[in-house]
């Protein structure tokens, strides 16, 4: 019990979570008494009759799993074949390579921002020379040649040409120009603008030859104009109308111009503000919230008061800071932005005003201790009402004889908050400037004499509607105050125009003649570039991370790719990844040398390595081991990288080409298609006839839906990191030639390798070594050899070798898939997948997987012996795999050695990984077949009397894996393949949620496991299964070619970023090592039985079988709340974190301190209201009325 308490984080669980352990905890005290109505455990006597029958079928599954694995995957060829390699042995420099990466990656950035420059220095030629020209009184009277309009299909430039590199048609000699809506486009500054800059093409074309990796180059101008290069057609929305797009309002805007700022958004959240107002101060916040970028720093209070009713009821209220840091700003990153933008949408107005409060607290946090230091903001939206109606009292109200009498109605006296920010701006430095926003209101005086006071400006909002043009005071404002032509790197974020996860270099254009802004420069450049030039370097178990100078973490092998993110992302820092509960304390120094812009390495002798183990629910294996990290930042720009390198990584085995190559047979190319291109037909042949004629390629087998096929070769596929240059082949659609390159590359006798090269030269040997194994797949001939879909192996060279022969999508890197991961951090046990859906179509599949050690290393006897008392290293004998450090004792063919009949352990490291899909439901048929019971009457499925007389109960049994996903269940036959979740990663707690407590609880054989998504992805509406998989790209080259056909419109999408506690479990081996077995008997709201589990240890599965099994939640009609929550207890999944923001303590010196600050404006900023409350007027005008009357009728 008290490891259940510990597992259990009660502080920082989310509420569901909290609820959850909480009734397990109640589950757990009930079970240690004597029995509590029907959800107690049985008693211990009530024992089961399988336990021989169930141990001798686990025996038989594992034994028809490792049958089926040796008869398809032929394992023992293929190890064979790597320990007959030759192998050279590298000696490899750490400093070295980041030197290396360093100059790489440098030269990258640095391109990017002299480009920037470029564009900088031809923008202020262009407007120091221009003439105004007024001859044109209509945009459209210009030329087609002097403006191109992204807006208008016949102003676009011709032609159009589809582009991998942007993924979209663009012209590469002409830019477009975007106006925003919310601009005139005849007004004469708008004509003479576009005039103005008609020459930036010049230097966006000559910017993209100087350097091909060059993304979108834009000019934004102060006009909310932007100039795109390439040119490009505008997106649409569902309507099929252009999107607006005002670069002025654009985070990249607004950093690279207003500087850094210290934002708080006051909302008057009072009983008046109820209805559109409130709407009206919702969308404000939003607006606001949406400009500021990772330099700023911000939070949101919404400010009311307790009041009675006029019936005299007690309303409790309070005035809020809305994030979870309460008593501080928090920096304005996107999971900050996020978290504030959820709560202002979930509040709901009442209260009486109390905006006193509201100042107080937004000035503790200006001067609190994160923070800039360098200008100070106050947003306030109000309705201006001194009182909120009747509803709202300030007493309790008290009883006479006439009846209930109510307290006074408040009215709010706004001289005190005036006096107030008055006393407290005399003391800030700089200035806090108020901009208030009246919401649909004739209360113009308190709010505008606030802003007008306070150097800021008062706007009467009529509506949410076109907010970025209502505020422009405020946004002029920002983009005014700063004085700084200083470039920046931008926060990492999805890009709206289809290129993924990306940053930008944003710089200022400022007048040579009048210094005013004349917009600003932006060239973007993709995370995917980058990472594809640091994994270029990597080798053994070497990784790589990239971080901001805020110690953020931009890219790393734990984290998300863009691909499966659903939003912007949020960033966690370093020490989350490298560091476990504070530990190591030395990877502390690393941090910080690389926060401040610092070169070195550090060795750690007992560095934290993560391994993922497969999906990213699965988890990470943390591995403790002596590293060494260098490190180094990259030129001036905001980043700092480092490799990480065990001591296992100083040498590197490299497999060598085999020697004799003349028996190997021919390699292939996976896409099969373009070897009947023009190029192929003509560079390949055999014996002088086209190769594509021999090579017996189908288009329309059966078993292959819509996949291009050929069972007389295996194919293969080469990951990105294989290729010297990543990015120039992911980008490269000129199929034919990559086919005829990599043909020539595979089976010729060439091998350059980089930088001359377009292949790393490690991977032909990978090539050549497994092309011996597909003469052995080809003549494999077992039972289920009809159902077996495809047979691959993935080397962690990035080598993808697949029968039959097929393509592969193109950033396919086999090395990053879950059946990869799983073997290796289990790689001495034959991995089983989930059931999935198989890409072509074939319906539900599985995975058997198999590792593929090094080649066996010549140990000498003196290398054996000194590692007494250890477990054996490869390539010295042994008995048994338990002996061994790789848990891998077999008979080896390595030539070195002279007797080959003694047993050797596997070298430590793993080469390959060999994989089978194989048809689920015959795959499930196959393993019941073999759990028939000796009695001939409880079987698996079989249905007999319970215990009590009672008709109903049966035989369950199920196969689970090391995290309790369900791998064979009888459900999953009925689920159809579209319907994913009913079989696709199913917890063993959503099925048999009493076993599953038990294992956890009673027996401690599932150790519970949390981890924080900080890149999760939550669902707007429940979950639904598809209807169809007509029109969503499947295949290989679906995928591969979407971008080109996914059509102008976007596509809809349920998911949305947000932060996760996700909830797994692990399983303790030696729990059942100690008996062999697990048994038990539960009885709960939802089933009852005798359950046993037993191991098959040769494989990353259990066998659970519950004997007497009855289903007690159909015993009643109505629903079963109490089986819900005990499934959910013990069940596994991602739970989203309301306030997952809380984790990080900012706690750096400011900008202020640190004297890093931008020289400020101090503008002035025009500023009007109406001098008195109309509302205000027309009460005194009745009281005077009343007053006159009241005189009147007295004197008559």
């Amino acid at each position: 019990m008290y490891d259940f308490i510990l597992h259990c984080d009660w502080l920082k669980m989310s509420k569901y979570l909290y609820l959850s352990c909480f009734l397990s905890l109640v589950l757990i005290l009930s079970s240690q008494g004597h029995q509590y109505g029907q959800y107690s455990y049985a008693r211990s006597n009530e024992d089961g009759r399988l336990a021989g029958d169930v141990q001798n079928w686990a025996i038989l599954i594992q034994n028809y799993i490792l049958q089926v694995t040796s008869d398809g995957l032929q394992t023992q060829w293929t190890q064979k074949f790597y320990d007959l390699a030759n192998y050279t042995i590298d000696i490899k420099n750490g400093s070295k390579t980041i030197e290396k990466v360093q100059g790489i990656l440098g030269d990258y950035f640095t391109k990017k921002e002299q480009a920037a420059k470029r564009i900088v220095k031809k923008i202020a030629d262009l407007h120091s020379k221009f003439t105004a020209n007024n001859s044109y009184e209509h945009l459209f009277e210009l030329d087609i040649d002097e403006y191109k309009d992204a807006d208008i299909p016949k102003r676009l430039p011709k032609p159009l040409v589809f582009n991998p590199y942007f993924k979209q048609n663009v012209s590469m000699t002409k830019s477009t120009v975007k106006i925003s809506d919310e601009v005139p486009r005849d007004d004469n500054k708008t004509i003479q603008t576009i005039l103005m800059f008609q020459g930036l093409d010049e230097v966006f074309t000559s910017n993209s030859k100087k350097d091909p990796l060059l993304r979108w180059q834009y000019f934004g101008s102060s006009e909310g104009m932007v100039w795109t290069f390439p040119g490009r057609e505008w997106d649409t929305n569902f309507a099929g109308f252009y999107n607006d797009y005002d670069p002025r309002v654009r985070p990249w805007y607004i950093a690279a111009t207003s500087g850094p700022k210290d934002v708080v958004i006051i909302m008057d959240c009072s009983y008046s503000m109820k209805g559109k107002k409130f709407e009206i101060t919702k969308q404000v916040v939003n607006a606001v919230l949406s400009t500021l970028t990772k330099q700023d720093y911000v939070n949101v209070i919404c400010a009311r008061a307790s009041h009675w009713d006029e019936v005299g009821k007690w309303h409790y209220y309070n005035t809020e800071v809305l994030s979870c840091k309460d008593d501080r700003l928090v920096p304005a990153s996107t999971a900050h932005r996020k978290d504030l933008n959820e709560k202002t949408g979930n509040l709901v107005p009442g209260g009486t005003s109390e905006l006193k409060k509201g100042f107080e607290k937004a000035f503790e946090l200006l001067t609190g201790p994160s923070r800039t230091g360098c200008q100070t903001l106050i947003v306030l939206i109000t309705d201006g009402q001194d009182t909120d109606g009747e509803h709202v009292r300030c007493g309790p109200g008290y009883y006479t004889r006439s009846g209930y009498v109510p307290g006074p109605i408040c009215r709010y006296n706004w001289t005190k908050v005036f006096d107030f920010v008055e006393q407290m701006n005399k003391n800030m430095n700089p200035k806090t400037r108020i901009f208030s926003y009246l919401t649909n209101s004739a209360g113009e005086e308190f709010p505008g004499k606030l802003a007008c006071d306070n150097g800021g400006h008062m706007r009467k909002l009529e509506d949410g509607t076109n907010l970025i043009s209502q505020m422009s005071d405020y946004f002029d404002f920002l983009v005014t105050n700063s004085v700084t032509q200083e470039g920046l790197w931008t926060a990492p974020y999805l890009d709206a125009w289809g290129l993924g996860l990306m940053v930008t270099y944003a710089i200022p254009v400022v007048s040579t003649s009048s210094k005013k802004l004349l917009g600003v420069v932006g060239i973007d450049a993709t995370l995917d570039e980058i990472e594809n030039l640091i994994v270029s370097e990597k080798w053994g178990s070497v990784y790589a991370f990239l971080i901001n100078k805020e110690g953020e973490t931009i890219f790393h092998p734990l984290l998300k790719p863009s691909s499966k993110l659903s939003d912007d992302p949020i960033f966690i820092t370093i020490s989350k990844l490298e560091q476990r509960d504070g530990k190591p304390e030395e990877f502390s120094q690393v941090e910080n040398d690389m926060k401040a812009g610092k070169s070195g390495f550090k060795y750690i002798k007992e560095a934290v390595r993560g391994v993922p183990k497969g999906d990213f629910s699965d988890g990470v294996k943390v591995l403790i081991m002596p590293a060494t990290y260098y490190y180094t930042s990259l030129n001036q720009s905001d980043y700092s990288f480092a490799f990480s390198l065990a001591d296992t990584d100083s040498t590197f085995r490299r497999s060598n080409e085999p020697q004799d190559k003349s028996s190997l047979p021919m390699s292939v190319f996976n896409i099969l298609t373009e070897y009947n291109s023009s190029l192929a037909r003509k560079r390949l042949k055999k014996d002088g006839k086209i190769l594509y004629y021999l090579m017996d390629i189908k288009n329309k087998e059966p078993r292959y839906k819509g996949l291009t096929v050929t069972y007389k070769h295996s194919s293969i596929k080469f990951a990105p990191k294989c290729y010297c240059n990543p990015n120039k082949f992911i980008f490269d659609d000129d199929l034919g030639q990559k086919t005829v390159v990599a043909h020539e590359f595979m089976n010729g006798n060439e091998n350059p390798g980089c930088p001359n090269g377009t292949f790393e030269k490690n991977i032909k040997a990978d090539v050549l070594i497994t092309s011996q194994i597909e003469a052995i797949w080809k003549k494999r001939n077992f039972d289920l050899l009809k159902d077996v879909k495809w047979t691959y192996i993935g080397c962690r060279s990035g080598v993808f070798r697949t029968y039959p022969g097929h393509r592969s999508s193109r950033p396919y890197d086999p090395t990053k898939r879950p059946w990869y991961h799983r073997v290796i951090v289990s790689p001495h046990k034959t991995s089983i997948s989930t059931a999935y859906m198989d890409a072509a179509g074939a319906g539900k599949i599985i995975s058997i997987s198999q590792a593929i050690f090094e080649g066996m290393q010549t140990r000498n006897k003196s290398e054996c012996e000194g590692n007494e008392g250890q477990l054996i290293m490869g390539g010295c004998v042994c008995t048994h795999d338990s002996d061994c450090a790789s848990s891998r004792c077999y008979v080896s063919d390595a030539p070195s050695y002279t007797d080959r009949s003694r047993p050797r352990c596997a070298m430590e490291r793993v080469e390959a990984v060999t994989s089978l899909d194989i048809l689920y439901n015959d795959f499930h048929k196959a393993v019941y077949e073999r759990m028939e019971a000796s009695d001939g009457n409880h079987s698996c499925e079989a249905k007999y009397p319970c215990p009590d007389g009672e008709p109903g109960c049966q035989t369950r049994c199920y196969l689970f894996d090391k995290n309790a996903n369900i791998v064979i269940d009888t459900d999953f036959l009925e689920a159809t393949a579209l319907d994913e979740r009913k079989y696709k990663r199913v917890s063993l707690g959503k099925k048999e949620g009493e076993v599953m407590h038990d294992l956890i609880y009673k027996h401690q054989f599932f150790v519970r496991k949390e981890q924080i998504d900080f890149q999760g992805s939550c669902s707007v509406s429940p979950y639904a299964p598809k209807a169809s998989l007509q029109g969503i790209p499947m295949t290989p080259g679906e995928l591969d070619d979407y971008y080109k056909t996914k059509g102008p419109t976007p596509s809809f999408s349920n998911s949305f970023g947000c932060i996760q506690d996700v909830v797994g479990y692990q399983a303790n081996d030696s729990v059942v090592e100690a008996n062999g077995i697990i048994t038990g008997n539960v009885s709960g709201p939802c089933k009852s039985g005798f359950y046993y589990v037993s191991a098959l240890p040769k494989t990353n599965l259990y066998l659970l079988v519950i004997e007497n099994w009855r289903n007690t939640k159909e015993k009643t009609k109505y629903f079963n709340f109490n089986c819900k929550i005990t499934n959910a207890i013990a069940g596994t999944g991602a739970f989203r974190i309301i306030n997952g923001t809380c984790a990080h303590n900012d706690d750096k010196q400011s900008l202020a301190q640190q004297d890093k600050c931008p020289m400020i404006n101090d503008i002035e900023v025009p500023c009007l209201y109406s001098g008195a409350d109309t509302t205000l007027v027309q009460r005194k005008l009745l009281l005077l009325l009343i007053f006159i009357t009241f005189i009147t009728s007295s004197y008559l």
